[in-house]
């Protein structure tokens, strides 16, 4: 029986994880005199990997926060901001985890459409003019469609955001993983004044470890952190331990090397076989990330060609759920990342026959 091929989830390549590296943390950690990483630790996460993050970051430690997971950080801050009601401005399509908690606030959501460069002008400046609260952005090879931001679009946005007295959460789990091409310059940088940050380390290293933190001012990390303590105490103090203990060797910059070797093939073999196969739909061309990005020519029925993939032993996300709306047109988020070349190629040729057929039907 051949493997199902997974384009449901963007997780990263099993061959990825660093190991040796982090038993050998483990270890160092475990047969050390102190018993910090064991003990209860503070709410924003422990010292040492703050320690790292603020040098990293050119910030001082009270403006760090650690934490399991940045969507656990998302809705913290959601939790200290936004009251039912208040407005947010979000990408579309946009990360579905962040749109099924905005619901769950009851906010007043504006999806600005995303261009091949970042969000439409037009409709941003509109939306800028309904007071809201923050923006929420994946600049970098944004979850779910691989856009990156360009440098004009993100300064526009610091302007607006200064302009109309919001702020903007500029998630950025995937700003090292850029395989080709140039960086831009990362929001909170143009402007952190207006600007908070969440990362996370789960493509880097390894999503077991729920690694990810959040940059901000020191009022924003107190807030959040009074509210981390009073739903879970600590977070995960043992992993974060482990993740700073990492940090702190040097193992990044080879492992970030080690995973754009690895990541590069396979995004150009998903383009590839997109410009093969199904080149008369929409896809933006990414330069990094994870994932890629489809909205088709023609909607077909989308639960229905979830069920002949899965018939066919290819697993898809639901598109629909990274609208706040159902979508006039088909969306398909396609990730490459825990796939060899082969495997890549083989999902994309599935994919764009079955498509086929359902068009074919009508």
């Amino acid at each position: 029986m051949s493997k199902r091929i997974n384009f449901a989830r963007g997780v990263p390549a099993e061959e990825a994880f660093p190991r040796a590296q982090l038993e050998l943390c483990v270890q160092a950690l475990a047969s050390s005199r102190e018993v910090v990483a064991y003990q209860y630790g503070p709410a924003v996460g422990p010292l040492p990997l703050r320690e790292w993050l603020a040098d990293y970051h050119g910030v001082d430690i009270a403006n760090v926060m650690a934490a399991d997971g940045s969507v656990a950080l998302f809705d913290i801050l959601c939790r200290i901001w936004l009251k039912p009601g208040e407005t947010v401005l979000i990408e579309e399509p946009c990360y579905d985890r962040v749109v099924n908690l905005l619901r769950r606030y009851g906010a007043n959501v504006i999806a600005i459409p995303m261009e091949a460069d970042g969000p439409a002008l037009e409709p941003l400046n509109a939306a800028a003019r309904r007071e809201p609260v923050f923006m929420y952005t994946v600049p970098d090879f944004q979850n779910p469609t691989g856009t990156t931001w360009s440098a004009a679009k993100r300064q526009h946005l610091v302007d607006l955001a200064r302009s109309h007295d919001f702020r903007i959460v500029e998630d950025s789990p995937y700003r090292l993983l850029r395989y080709n091409g140039t960086q831009e310059p990362s929001i909170i940088n143009i402007g952190r004044d207006v600007t908070v940050q969440l990362s996370s380390f789960s493509k880097v290293i390894a999503p077991g470890l729920r690694a990810a933190y959040l940059i901000a001012p020191p009022d924003t990390i107190s807030a959040a952190a009074e509210v981390a303590e009073s739903t879970y105490v600590t977070p995960g103090n043992f992993a974060l331990s482990v993740t700073g203990e990492w940090l702190r060797r040097g193992f990044l910059g080879d492992q970030v090397a080690a995973l754009r070797r690895l990541y590069a093939p396979r995004l150009e073999a998903m383009l590839s076989a997109l410009d093969e196969f199904m080149a008369g739909h929409r896809y933006v061309r990414p330069e990094g990330g994870v994932f890629v990005g489809v909205t088709l020519a023609h909607p077909i029925d989308a639960q229905r060609l979830r069920k002949e993939a899965s018939n066919a032993g290819l697993d898809v996300a639901d598109g629909d759920g990274f609208f706040i709306s159902k979508p006039s047109a088909t969306f398909l988020r396609l990730p490459f990342s825990s796939m060899d070349e082969v495997t890549v190629r083989r999902g994309v040729e599935i994919l764009s026959a079955i498509i086929g057929n359902e068009l074919a039907k009508h």
